[in-house]
C-alpha cells in the first residue's frame, strides 16, 4: 500500500473519530441540573410562645438548606399582629403573620381588605390545646368539689361553668374550699386577652360556656352580647396580666406557681417546652404543676398567614416531617401529621390523648368579644 494512501485512510480514520466523539458528547452531555428556589428572607411576627422553635439551631439549618429560607421572627401578641393595619405591616417590611389561633386569623380576615395581599394564603402548621396550670392543693380542692376529675392519672375541669359562675363570680375564696395554704379569691388567671392569644382563648371558651346550654355548639350572635357583661366581670375579677403567653408562663413558675396564681390558663406546649429545654428542673417542675385540661377545651391551631407568595413558601416549609418532628419533641407543639405526636415521647408527663374540643364562634362574635374586653362595648 503507497504512503499516500496509508495516509489518507488514517487521517480518515482520525476524523471519523473525531465526529463519533462530537456526536457522543452532544447526546450524553449531562443536564444541568434544575436550579432551586432562590433564598429569600421572610419577616413574620409571630406569638412569643414560638420563639424558642424559631431559634432552634437545627430548624434554621433545615430551612435554609431544603428551603432557601431564612425566617425574621420578631414575637409579637396575636392579636396585636392580627390588628395592624396594611399600611403598619408594609412599613415594617412584614409578609407572615403567625399567631396563635384560628380566631387571630379570622380577626385578620374580617379587618383587612384581603385583595391589598397577592398571593394571600393560611394554613395551619401547629395545634395546642387550651390548659389551665394548677398545683396540688388546688388540684386537690377543686377535686373534693367535684370540679376537677382524675382519668388515667390525667386532669379534667368537668365542671368548667360551675368553677365560673359558682366560685369566681361569687367571690368565693380558696379557704373556702379547704385549700388554707392558698390565698385570696378563686380566680382564673391568664395573659391579657386584649394582647395575646393565648389568655383570648381562655375567654372564648368561657364565653361559650357562660351563653349556652350546651357547650358544644358555638353560641349565636344574641347569644354572646347577653353574656357579654359577665365575661367581662370574669376579666374585671383578674387584675393586672401578662402582655405575652411565653413571658406570662414563665413569670408564673417564677413567682411560685399555684403560690402566686393557684389557676392560670395556658398553652399545653409551654411546660413540654419547659421541661424538655430545662431537664435539671424537670422533677420539681413536675411535682409542682398539674395540667387541667376543660372538658371541653379548645384546640390553639398556629396558623401561617402568607401575605404574599414568596411567604407561602414558609407554609410548606413548616409541615416538612423533621421540623414537625423538632415542634413536638423539644416544643411541646401538636404535629398536623398522623403519627408524630407520640405521647410515648414524654413518659414522665401526664398528657391527654383523647381531648374533647368545641368550636370557636363566628368572626362576628369573636370581634364582639374583643371589643368588650378591650374598649368596654360589652351592653347587652
Amino acid at each position: 500500500m503507497s504512503r499516500t494512501l496509508r495516509f489518507g485512510i488514517g487521517a480518515g480514520l482520525v476524523l471519523i473519530t473525531l465526529i463519533t466523539v462530537v456526536l457522543l458528547s452532544t447526546v450524553f452531555r449531562p443536564t444541568a441540573a434544575p436550579a432551586g428556589p432562590p433564598a429569600i428572607t421572610v419577616t413574620c411576627l409571630g406569638g412569643s410562645e414560638k420563639t424558642g422553635l424559631m431559634a432552634d439551631q437545627e430548624v434554621k439549618q433545615i430551612l435554609q438548606s431544603k428551603y432557601a429560607l431564612t425566617i425574621d421572627f420578631r414575637a409579637t401578641g396575636s392579636l396585636d399582629q392580627v390588628l395592624l393595619s396594611t399600611d403598619e405591616l408594609k412599613q415594617r417590611g412584614v409578609n407572615c403573620l403567625w399567631p396563635s389561633s384560628a380566631s387571630a386569623q379570622l380577626v385578620f380576615e374580617a379587618k383587612h381588605n384581603l385583595a391589598d395581599y397577592p398571593g394571600y394564603r393560611a394554613e395551619t402548621v401547629l395545634n395546642s390545646p387550651e390548659v389551665i396550670y394548677a398545683g396540688p392543693e388546688g388540684v386537690t380542692a377543686l377535686s373534693t368539689i367535684g370540679i376537677v376529675e382524675k382519668r388515667n392519672d390525667r386532669y379534667f375541669i368537668v365542671k368548667m361553668k360551675e368553677l365560673l359562675l359558682a366560685n369566681v363570680l361569687k367571690g368565693k375564696t380558696w379557704t373556702d374550699i379547704n385549700a388554707p395554704t392558698l390565698r385570696g379569691p378563686i380566680i382564673v388567671e391568664s395573659t391579657n386577652p386584649t394582647q395575646s392569644n393565648s389568655g383570648f382563648t381562655l375567654y372564648l371558651l368561657q364565653l361559650s360556656i357562660v351563653s349556652t346550654n350546651d357547650v358544644y355548639r358555638p353560641p349565636t350572635i344574641q347569644e354572646a352580647r347577653v353574656a357579654l357583661p359577665t365575661i367581662k366581670a370574669l376579666y374585671d375579677a383578674q387584675g393586672l396580666q401578662a402582655r405575652s403567653s411565653g413571658f406570662g408562663f414563665d413569670q408564673w413558675l417564677l413567682e411560685g406557681g399555684e403560690l402566686s396564681s393557684p389557676l392560670y390558663a395556658g398553652y399545653e406546649s409551654q411546660i413540654i417546652e419547659k421541661v424538655v429545654q430545662n431537664p435539671q428542673q424537670a422533677t420539681q417542675i413536675l411535682k409542682d404543676v398539674r395540667i387541667l385540661y376543660p372538658d371541653p377545651t379548645v384546640y390553639n391551631e398556629h396558623p401561617v398567614l402568607a401575605l404574599n407568595k414568596d411567604a407561602g413558601r414558609l407554609i410548606d416549609a413548616l409541615k416538612d416531617p423533621q421540623i414537625q418532628s423538632i415542634a413536638w419533641k423539644r416544643y411541646g407543639f401538636r404535629s398536623i401529621l398522623l403519627g408524630v405526636t407520640d405521647l410515648t415521647a414524654f413518659p414522665n408527663m401526664p398528657l391527654a390523648d383523647r381531648i374533647q374540643t368545641t368550636k370557636l364562634p363566628s368572626a362576628e362574635v369573636i370581634l364582639m368579644l374583643q371589643e368588650c374586653l378591650k374598649n368596654g362595648a360589652c351592653s347587652k
